[in-house]
């Protein structure tokens, strides 16, 4: 993606399937965050490897029991990511999905994505904003605490019976109603050298 390139995020009601085809929303995953996961900055080395979620938004939306939202990011004339949002089971506003094609990372989409969450949970009378990642997926939570989540708490036996087990889930949230943010250290893992 060109800096110079316009950005737009927009709500949508779909996402075409050529469009969504066109991207790599896949990640590379070299470290993880150490327990308690407050800390970005104490990391462990790990394989390096690259992990793609293959969310799909029509599934989500015909899935979802709530209120909903999807928002599109546009760089240009080309789908750059999404967000998907919706009501989750406890009356928060729960972030289903973001993503950001690994050609238009860095430009500042990923918070552009979740100001747009935020905007439509603040609009919909939601007090919280909650999401769930995981402690390998530290690029994810860098930008979670610099867009104000705060953790929340963590689970290691989520994923233990499936193909990502022994990953820990790390629950991310945002308290909407009084503007208080996290405080949370980052670090760009763009900067770390995987281990090879």
């Amino acid at each position: 993606m060109d800096r110079a390139e316009h950005i737009s995020i927009e709500p949508t009601l779909a996402l075409a399937a050529d469009e969504l085809n066109e991207c790599d929303f896949s990640f590379d995953i070299a470290w993880e965050l150490n327990a308690p996961y407050q800390d970005l900055f104490d990391l462990r080395a790990l394989p390096a490897r690259r992990k793609d979620y293959g969310f799909d938004p029509a599934g989500w939306a015909s899935e979802a029991s709530g209120r909903t939202a999807l928002f599109r990011a546009t760089a240009g004339e080309r789908l750059a990511g999404f967000v998907a949002i919706e009501e989750s089971w406890n009356g928060m506003a729960e972030i289903a999905e973001l993503a950001v094609d690994r050609h238009c990372r860095r430009q500042g989409i990923g918070q552009l994505l979740l100001a747009g969450a935020e905007a439509w949970a603040r609009s919909h009378g939601f007090g919280f904003i909650r999401l769930e990642t995981q402690a390998n997926n530290v690029a994810a939570c860098s930008t979670y605490a610099r867009a104000g989540f705060a953790l929340g708490g963590h689970d290691r036996f989520l994923y233990a019976g499936g193909e990502n087990a022994g990953e820990v889930a790390l629950f991310w949230y945002k308290d909407l109603r009084d503007g208080q943010t996290a405080r949370s250290r980052t670090v760009d893992p763009a900067s770390m050298q995987p281990v090879r």
